[in-house]
């Protein structure tokens, strides 16, 4: 068996998912917060085809004032920090079920290679059939290489997350700094902006005139665009997944209440230090669109140690602050629903905001204003859908399938 690195005494219960009232509710809140956010950038790849005008080099306008406002704000307060939120979230999960494999006297790692092999799965069919900028694939294969730190100690995974976080911001800058640009007459550059354009036609005529099929055959290419770039991200998402790790494996989550002097002095100092880190991906945008980006390689520069080290510290400032929030005056009820099954509100945003945008033929027709009101709609059916089906059932639909695939058995879906 794997070295146990938490303390955790074997006993003779039976590994089984955690049941609804082992569950900590301001960690389902979390789930539920970061989920909702996430859908802010989602959007922005959904609503229409800027992604590829910007991969094909052609600027695209950031619109009226509202536009220009959406813009910064999201990218500067809402870019990277739901991602990196749930990268954190996610290795929280992990160790917390090591913690419950360790106390069955079980391997963990077996169990959870088994639950992250089934996510990519999940990834896999969902950037095909719904949204081509899944994360799931990247968090299933950042949990495949979590597997290789499953027996270190929290401080161990710490470090682990702090020279990760550095090496992947000095190549950062070092790529930004030093890379030469592409001649005027580079042909590969030319070849792949005629390839883009090619691909953004067909998308929009599936999109807008096209059926499901045409549909599913769009995404599949748009996914062999967007998903190389978010594999770069790879070694960014495990050192979040290990911080995540060390914190499930510090105890922490044991006893909230009593942390609370620790959580006041992660919410200072990720919302000093990821507010102003920002900054320069406000200016820049959500997918780098806007008209108000900053000229020069400083700007870029800066966004680089926005992404990398400002978005997980923002994060953590927001995680910190919406759990002290839920120990003064309790869980968020709706939240946390939405939280308990966030793998099926993830699937289910996509679903919804699909049906708009291809359903109702409006695609590439709405502002980032505009598909913000889409975003707000969508929440209000999942904070109101979520605790519907919550009262009735112990997991979402895709929870319970997961857990069936994961554990090796069939789960009970019914409360009660």
């Amino acid at each position: 068996m794997d070295r146990n690195p938490m303390g955790a005494e074997p006993t003779s219960t039976a590994l089984r998912p955690t049941r609804a009232a082992q569950r900590e509710p301001i960690l389902d809140v979390l789930r539920g917060f970061a989920l909702l956010g996430i859908l802010i950038i989602n959007i922005e790849l959904m609503r229409g085809a800027d992604f590829y005008r910007l991969v094909g080099g052609e600027p695209v306008a950031a619109g009226g004032a509202a536009d220009r406002v959406v813009h910064f704000l999201s990218g500067w307060l809402v870019a990277g920090k739901f991602l990196s939120s749930f990268a954190i979230l996610f290795g929280i999960g992990a160790a917390l079920i090591a913690m419950r494999a360790w106390r069955a006297g079980r391997s963990p790692r077996r169990l959870l290679a088994r639950r992250y092999g089934v996510l990519l799965l999940f990834g896999v069919a969902h950037m095909v059939l719904l949204f081509p900028g899944d994360i799931l694939f990247a968090y299933g294969l950042a949990g495949m290489v979590l597997l290789a730190f499953v027996g270190v100690r929290a401080r161990t995974a710490l470090w682990w997350t702090i020279g990760i976080l550095t090496v992947q911001l000095l190549i950062g800058l070092g790529v930004t700094a030093f890379a030469p640009d592409a001649p005027a007459d580079d042909p590969v550059a030319a070849g792949v902006a005629r390839f883009v354009e090619r691909h953004a036609e067909q998308t929009l005529t599936a999109y807008q005139d096209g059926g499901y099929g045409a549909v599913v055959a769009a995404n599949a290419w748009q996914s062999l665009l967007i998903q190389p770039s978010t594999l770069l991200l790879l070694p960014w998402v495990v050192a979040l997944f290990l911080l995540g790790f060390a914190v499930g494996a510090s105890g922490l989550l044991a006893d909230l209440p009593a942390h609370r002097r620790g959580l006041r002095t992660a919410m200072v100092t990720g919302l000093a230090v990821g507010l102003p880190l920002n900054l320069p991906a406000g200016f820049v945008g959500p997918l780098s669109v806007g008209g108000v980006a900053p000229g020069g390689d400083v700007g870029a520069l800066l966004a680089v140690a926005g992404q990398v080290v400002g978005a997980p510290a923002l994060a953590v400032g927001y995680l910190s602050a919406l759990a002290l929030l839920c120990l003064r005056r309790g869980p968020m009820r709706r939240l946390a629903a939405t939280g308990r099954m966030a793998l099926t509100a993830y699937v289910l945003q996509s679903a919804l905001a699909l049906l708009v945008f291809a359903g109702f033929g409006l695609y590439d027709r709405l502002t980032p204003a505009q598909a913000l009101l889409v975003v707000v709609a969508i929440w209000v059916v999942l904070l109101v859908a979520c605790p519907l089906w919550m009262r009735h059932f112990r997991f979402g639909p895709l929870e319970w399938l997961w857990r069936t695939l994961t554990y090796g058995q069939r789960q009970p879906l019914r409360a009660g």
